[in-house]
Protein backbone atom coordinates (compact mmCIF):
# COMPACT_ATOMS: atom_id res chain seq x y z
CA UNK A 1 0.00 0.00 0.00
CA UNK A 2 2.60 2.41 0.76
CA UNK A 3 4.82 1.51 -2.21
CA UNK A 4 1.68 2.86 -4.49
CA UNK A 5 0.53 5.27 -2.56
CA UNK A 6 3.96 7.05 -2.54
CA UNK A 7 3.78 6.13 -7.11
CA UNK A 8 0.66 7.81 -6.78
CA UNK A 9 2.32 10.95 -5.21
CA UNK A 10 5.41 10.63 -7.34
CA UNK A 11 3.12 10.14 -10.22
CA UNK A 12 1.24 13.66 -9.27
CA UNK A 13 4.20 15.63 -8.87
CA UNK A 14 5.45 14.68 -12.65
CA UNK A 15 2.45 15.46 -14.31
CA UNK A 16 2.66 18.96 -12.36
CA UNK A 17 6.18 19.25 -13.24
CA UNK A 18 5.82 18.12 -16.80
CA UNK A 19 2.02 20.38 -17.41
CA UNK A 20 3.73 23.89 -17.96
CA UNK A 21 0.19 25.46 -18.82
CA UNK A 22 -1.00 24.12 -15.85
CA UNK A 23 1.46 24.77 -13.28
CA UNK A 24 1.39 28.80 -14.70
CA UNK A 25 -2.21 28.58 -14.07
CA UNK A 26 -2.16 27.39 -10.89
CA UNK A 27 0.67 30.00 -10.01
CA UNK A 28 -1.08 32.72 -11.40
CA UNK A 29 -4.32 31.99 -9.33
CA UNK A 30 -1.51 31.42 -6.00
CA UNK A 31 -0.23 34.63 -6.63
CA UNK A 32 -3.33 36.84 -7.24
CA UNK A 33 -4.73 34.97 -3.79
CA UNK A 34 -1.60 35.84 -1.59
CA UNK A 35 -1.64 39.45 -3.29
CA UNK A 36 -5.52 39.65 -2.55
CA UNK A 37 -4.78 38.65 1.18
CA UNK A 38 -1.99 40.85 1.45
CA UNK A 39 -3.94 44.20 0.44
CA UNK A 40 -6.94 43.02 3.20
CA UNK A 41 -4.80 42.72 6.15
CA UNK A 42 -2.40 45.63 5.44
CA UNK A 43 -5.48 48.06 3.82
CA UNK A 44 -6.43 50.71 6.81
CA UNK A 45 -10.21 51.65 7.16
CA UNK A 46 -9.65 55.02 7.02
CA UNK A 47 -11.39 56.52 3.72
CA UNK A 48 -14.48 55.35 2.43
CA UNK A 49 -12.40 53.84 -0.64
CA UNK A 50 -10.91 51.68 1.72
CA UNK A 51 -13.71 50.60 3.54
CA UNK A 52 -15.05 49.24 0.32
CA UNK A 53 -11.69 47.73 -0.86
CA UNK A 54 -11.95 45.92 2.71
CA UNK A 55 -15.49 44.84 2.66
CA UNK A 56 -14.57 43.50 -1.42
CA UNK A 57 -11.50 41.72 -0.35
CA UNK A 58 -13.34 39.63 2.30
CA UNK A 59 -15.53 38.33 -0.50
CA UNK A 60 -12.91 37.93 -2.93
CA UNK A 61 -10.39 35.97 -0.65
CA UNK A 62 -12.11 33.37 0.19
CA UNK A 63 -13.60 33.01 -3.72
CA UNK A 64 -9.84 33.16 -5.12
CA UNK A 65 -9.55 30.36 -2.42
CA UNK A 66 -12.08 27.76 -3.48
CA UNK A 67 -11.23 28.85 -7.06
CA UNK A 68 -8.34 27.84 -6.65
CA UNK A 69 -9.01 24.02 -5.06
CA UNK A 70 -11.53 23.34 -7.61
CA UNK A 71 -8.78 23.86 -10.15
CA UNK A 72 -6.82 22.23 -8.31
CA UNK A 73 -9.39 19.04 -8.17
CA UNK A 74 -10.22 19.45 -12.48
CA UNK A 75 -6.38 19.24 -13.22
CA UNK A 76 -6.25 15.76 -11.13
CA UNK A 77 -9.36 14.16 -13.02
CA UNK A 78 -8.10 15.76 -16.13
CA UNK A 79 -10.77 18.01 -17.19
CA UNK A 80 -11.29 20.99 -19.15
CA UNK A 81 -10.49 24.27 -17.38
CA UNK A 82 -14.25 25.50 -18.37
CA UNK A 83 -14.68 28.97 -15.89
CA UNK A 84 -18.57 27.69 -15.24
CA UNK A 85 -17.61 24.34 -14.44
CA UNK A 86 -15.09 26.04 -12.09
CA UNK A 87 -17.20 28.36 -10.57
CA UNK A 88 -19.70 25.49 -10.03
CA UNK A 89 -17.05 23.54 -7.85
CA UNK A 90 -16.11 26.52 -6.45
CA UNK A 91 -19.69 27.20 -4.82
CA UNK A 92 -19.61 23.49 -4.03
CA UNK A 93 -16.51 23.32 -1.82
CA UNK A 94 -17.58 26.62 -0.22
CA UNK A 95 -21.24 25.27 0.95
CA UNK A 96 -19.76 22.16 2.06
CA UNK A 97 -17.04 23.60 4.05
CA UNK A 98 -19.53 25.98 5.91
CA UNK A 99 -20.08 22.63 8.43
CA UNK A 100 -16.19 22.27 8.67
CA UNK A 101 -15.87 25.58 9.83
CA UNK A 102 -18.81 25.57 12.58
CA UNK A 103 -17.17 22.04 13.84
CA UNK A 104 -13.79 23.44 14.18
CA UNK A 105 -14.96 26.77 15.83
CA UNK A 106 -16.83 24.62 18.68
CA UNK A 107 -14.08 22.33 19.28
CA UNK A 108 -11.32 25.43 19.24
CA UNK A 109 -13.84 26.56 21.81
CA UNK A 110 -14.13 23.53 23.72
CA UNK A 111 -10.08 23.31 23.89
CA UNK A 112 -9.44 26.41 25.23
CA UNK A 113 -12.16 26.17 27.99
CA UNK A 114 -10.27 22.56 28.63
CA UNK A 115 -6.71 24.65 28.84
CA UNK A 116 -8.09 26.69 31.23
CA UNK A 117 -8.88 24.04 33.57
CA UNK A 118 -5.49 22.97 33.27
CA UNK A 119 -3.32 26.22 33.46
CA UNK A 120 0.50 26.40 34.16
CA UNK A 121 2.08 27.37 36.72
CA UNK A 122 4.18 30.90 36.16
CA UNK A 123 8.44 30.40 36.39
CA UNK A 124 9.44 31.74 39.73
CA UNK A 125 11.19 35.07 39.55
CA UNK A 126 15.11 34.08 41.36
CA UNK A 127 17.46 36.70 41.37
CA UNK A 128 20.57 34.24 41.74
CA UNK A 129 23.83 34.26 40.02
CA UNK A 130 23.42 31.11 38.76
CA UNK A 131 20.62 30.27 36.09
CA UNK A 132 17.62 29.10 37.20
CA UNK A 133 16.33 25.21 37.25
CA UNK A 134 14.46 24.21 33.81
CA UNK A 135 10.49 23.59 34.64
CA UNK A 136 9.25 20.41 34.89
CA UNK A 137 7.07 19.40 31.43
CA UNK A 138 3.20 20.80 31.85
CA UNK A 139 1.72 17.79 30.62
CA UNK A 140 -1.79 19.00 30.31
CA UNK A 141 -0.65 21.95 28.08
CA UNK A 142 2.13 19.40 26.02
CA UNK A 143 -1.21 16.89 25.45
CA UNK A 144 -3.63 19.94 24.59
CA UNK A 145 -1.17 21.55 22.31
CA UNK A 146 -0.17 18.09 20.29
CA UNK A 147 -4.38 17.27 20.23
CA UNK A 148 -4.83 20.79 18.50
CA UNK A 149 -1.91 20.20 15.83
CA UNK A 150 -3.78 16.59 15.17
CA UNK A 151 -7.34 17.94 15.22
CA UNK A 152 -6.62 21.14 13.20
CA UNK A 153 -3.35 20.71 11.40
CA UNK A 154 -4.44 16.73 9.98
CA UNK A 155 -7.65 15.70 10.70
CA UNK A 156 -9.97 18.73 10.01
CA UNK A 157 -7.96 19.67 6.24
CA UNK A 158 -8.05 15.71 5.53
CA UNK A 159 -11.73 15.93 6.08
CA UNK A 160 -12.27 19.07 4.37
CA UNK A 161 -10.38 17.66 0.68
CA UNK A 162 -12.31 14.33 1.15
CA UNK A 163 -15.81 16.42 1.20
CA UNK A 164 -14.34 18.89 -1.31
CA UNK A 165 -13.72 15.79 -3.51
CA UNK A 166 -17.10 14.26 -2.81
CA UNK A 167 -19.19 17.44 -3.71
CA UNK A 168 -17.38 17.93 -7.22
CA UNK A 169 -17.76 14.44 -8.29
CA UNK A 170 -20.70 14.47 -8.85
CA UNK A 171 -23.85 17.32 -9.81
CA UNK A 172 -26.00 18.43 -6.93
CA UNK A 173 -28.73 16.46 -8.31
CA UNK A 174 -26.90 13.31 -8.15
CA UNK A 175 -25.50 14.11 -4.52
CA UNK A 176 -29.11 14.23 -3.07
CA UNK A 177 -30.42 11.40 -5.32
CA UNK A 178 -31.22 8.32 -3.24
CA UNK A 179 -32.44 10.69 0.03
CA UNK A 180 -30.92 11.41 3.25
CA UNK A 181 -29.77 8.01 3.66
CA UNK A 182 -27.70 8.06 1.01
CA UNK A 183 -26.35 11.06 1.22
CA UNK A 184 -24.85 10.18 4.81
CA UNK A 185 -23.43 7.01 3.65
CA UNK A 186 -21.60 8.96 1.03
CA UNK A 187 -20.61 11.76 4.00
CA UNK A 188 -19.33 8.08 6.16
CA UNK A 189 -17.22 6.56 3.35
CA UNK A 190 -15.69 10.51 2.64
CA UNK A 191 -14.72 10.57 5.97
CA UNK A 192 -13.58 6.97 6.19
CA UNK A 193 -11.33 7.87 3.29
CA UNK A 194 -10.15 10.90 4.92
CA UNK A 195 -8.82 9.20 8.06
CA UNK A 196 -7.50 5.86 5.88
CA UNK A 197 -3.77 5.24 6.11
CA UNK A 198 -3.19 5.88 2.43
CA UNK A 199 -4.79 9.76 2.76
CA UNK A 200 -3.12 10.20 6.19
CA UNK A 201 0.42 9.02 3.98
CA UNK A 202 -0.37 11.05 1.38
CA UNK A 203 -1.12 14.48 3.51
CA UNK A 204 1.78 13.56 5.47
CA UNK A 205 4.16 14.14 2.48
CA UNK A 206 2.26 17.04 1.47
CA UNK A 207 3.22 18.49 4.80
CA UNK A 208 6.98 17.80 4.39
CA UNK A 209 6.59 20.34 1.15
CA UNK A 210 4.13 22.74 2.08
CA UNK A 211 4.66 23.33 5.90
CA UNK A 212 8.40 22.22 6.76
CA UNK A 213 10.04 22.83 3.67
CA UNK A 214 8.81 26.53 3.52
CA UNK A 215 9.39 26.77 7.64
CA UNK A 216 13.08 25.49 7.36
CA UNK A 217 13.91 27.91 3.77
CA UNK A 218 12.58 30.95 5.66
CA UNK A 219 13.92 30.36 9.08
CA UNK A 220 16.83 28.58 9.13
CA UNK A 221 19.88 31.29 9.34
CA UNK A 222 22.48 31.59 6.69
CA UNK A 223 25.80 33.60 7.24
CA UNK A 224 25.64 35.97 4.54
CA UNK A 225 27.70 39.34 4.33
CA UNK A 226 26.48 42.55 2.85
CA UNK A 227 22.91 43.67 2.62
CA UNK A 228 22.51 43.41 -1.43
CA UNK A 229 23.62 39.76 -0.66
CA UNK A 230 21.42 39.51 2.13
CA UNK A 231 18.45 41.09 0.26
CA UNK A 232 19.28 38.36 -2.19
CA UNK A 233 19.12 35.22 -0.22
CA UNK A 234 15.44 36.57 1.28
CA UNK A 235 14.18 37.01 -1.50
CA UNK A 236 15.24 33.66 -3.35
CA UNK A 237 13.78 32.13 0.26
CA UNK A 238 10.22 34.23 -0.50
CA UNK A 239 10.37 32.26 -4.13
CA UNK A 240 11.05 28.85 -3.02
CA UNK A 241 8.24 29.62 -0.16
CA UNK A 242 6.08 30.37 -2.55
CA UNK A 243 6.72 27.23 -4.83
CA UNK A 244 7.26 24.74 -2.41
CA UNK A 245 3.91 25.61 -0.57
CA UNK A 246 2.30 25.55 -4.06
CA UNK A 247 3.94 22.48 -5.56
CA UNK A 248 2.78 20.70 -1.98
CA UNK A 249 -0.22 21.16 -1.78
CA UNK A 250 -1.49 20.45 -5.15
CA UNK A 251 0.31 17.99 -5.58
CA UNK A 252 -1.09 16.36 -2.01
CA UNK A 253 -4.71 17.24 -3.10
CA UNK A 254 -4.26 16.08 -6.69
CA UNK A 255 -3.00 12.81 -5.41
CA UNK A 256 -6.11 12.62 -3.11
CA UNK A 257 -8.51 13.42 -5.44
CA UNK A 258 -6.97 10.92 -7.65
CA UNK A 259 -7.31 8.20 -5.49
CA UNK A 260 -10.97 8.65 -4.77
CA UNK A 261 -12.97 6.09 -5.97
CA UNK A 262 -15.65 7.56 -7.67
CA UNK A 263 -13.30 9.58 -9.99
CA UNK A 264 -12.39 7.03 -13.16
CA UNK A 265 -8.35 6.79 -13.02
CA UNK A 266 -6.83 9.17 -15.56
CA UNK A 267 -3.85 9.95 -16.97
CA UNK A 268 -3.48 13.60 -16.57
CA UNK A 269 -2.62 16.01 -19.22
CA UNK A 270 -2.17 19.28 -19.81
CA UNK A 271 -5.91 20.96 -19.72
CA UNK A 272 -6.71 23.52 -22.15
CA UNK A 273 -8.66 26.98 -21.04
CA UNK A 274 -11.75 26.96 -23.06
CA UNK A 275 -13.78 29.75 -23.87
CA UNK A 276 -17.54 28.61 -23.68
CA UNK A 277 -19.51 30.25 -26.78
CA UNK A 278 -22.79 31.98 -25.67
CA UNK A 279 -26.12 29.58 -25.86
Amino acid sequence: MVKSTLMNWMSSVKALMTNVRAFLIFIALYALLLVSFYYFISTREATVWQVSVTYALLFLVPAEFFVLQATIIAFARGHEFLAKQIIADAIKLFVVTIPIIIVGAFVWWLMNKLQARFPAAPAPIVFAPTPPKPQPIHWPTLLITTLRFVLFGVALPLATIQLWIEATARDVRASVAGGAKALLSRLSNAMARAFAPDSAFVYGLGLILFVLGPYLFLFVPLAVKGNKTDFAVFVVRLLLVFIFTLIGWVVTVATLARANPNAEPVEIKAPAIVAESPA
